[in-house]
Parts: structure tokens; sequence; C-alpha cells
């Protein structure tokens, strides 16, 4: 029985032995692999804003904000003629004049706000749109970064990464690549 004993101790000690080994060579070869990571990271609001591409379709959003900033405005303007029109001459008027004044006041009200809301749902949606195929154009050419020069990741700042040191942004790089492409 001492035998048997002293037999499990052997063993047990053995695989200890060669549990320790495997842990060891492991940990070499993950040193090993971490030292031939490259890992980088872009920051795409910063791409967006900067790039020539991102400024000029903010520039032409803003057009089109301005547009119908002036068109809300003028309707506005309509409205308030039209409350000014009642408040001013509505006990003079027919009670037919009235009322139709006042009911052209309530529909261009809600016309207003019917409209305001299209303007801002349609803003949102060309925003997005622009956004969106930027953002796929620049997909393709940090997959071409990445390639070109070996890098194993390339992360988005902005959703996954909490820290990250600038020696391994990639982001200028990336605005002056799709710059250059957009030419």
């Amino acid at each position: 029985m001492r035998t048997l004993k002293y037999k499990l101790q052997v063993t047990s000690y053995k695989l200890q032995v060669i549990f320790l080994a495997s842990c060891i060579l492991h940990l070499a070869s993950c040193i090993s692999f971490a030292e031939s990571l490259k890992i980088g990271y872009v920051d795409i609001q910063k791409v967006l804003n900067q790039s020539t591409a991102g400024k000029s379709a903010m520039e032409k959003l803003k057009k089109d904000i301005e547009k119908e900033t002036t068109i809300l405005k003028e309707k506005e303007e309509d409205i308030k003629r039209i409350e000014d029109e009642l408040n001013k001459q509505g006990l003079m008027m027919k009670d037919t004049e009235r009322d139709r004044k006042s009911e052209e006041y309530r529909r261009k009200g809600r016309d207003l706000e019917r409209y305001r809301e299209d303007v801002k749902r349609d803003i949102m949606i060309k925003e997005r749109e622009m956004t969106d195929k930027i953002v796929s154009e620049l997909v393709k050419v940090v997959q071409k970064i990445g390639q070109e020069e070996g890098f194993t990741i390339i992360l988005e700042r902005g959703n996954t990464v909490l820290f990250a040191s600038d020696s391994i942004d990639i982001t200028e790089k990336l605005i002056k690549r799709y710059d250059e492409q957009k030419r």
C-alpha cells in the first residue's frame, strides 16, 4: 500500500512538473506573439470632422439647413401676419371672413409644424447617409492601411478603446490617405 501511495505522489509530482513546463512554454509563446502584434486605432469622428470629404459633406448639410431655416422663417412670418391681422381687425371683420382667417391661421400653423418635423427628419436622414457613405469609404482605406503596414488589428477609438497610447493612433494617416484618394 505504501508503494501505491508513493507511486501516486510521484505521478502527481510529474504531472505538476509537466503542467508547469507547459505553462512556461505557453507564456513564452504568448510573449513572442505579443511582440509580433501590431495594434492601431482611429478616431472616426475626427476623420469625419477634419477630412476634406467630411468637411464638404458638413458644408452641404449646413447649406441645406440654412435653406430650410429661411423657408421656415417665411412660413412663420406669414402665420404671424395672419395672427396680427386677426388681432387688429378681427372685431371689424364679418363672421365669415374672421372664421376663414382663423381657419387659415390654424391650417398654416399645423402645416408649419408638419413641415418643421419633415425638415428635421430629412436633415437627420441626409446626415446619416453622408456619414454612412464616408465611413464605408474609410473602412476600405483602413483595411488597405492595415494590410500594407502589417497591422494585426485596428480599432475605433470611440466605441471600444477606453485608453490607447498616441503612438498607435493612425487617424492622421487615415485622413491624409483618404483625402489623397478623394482627389
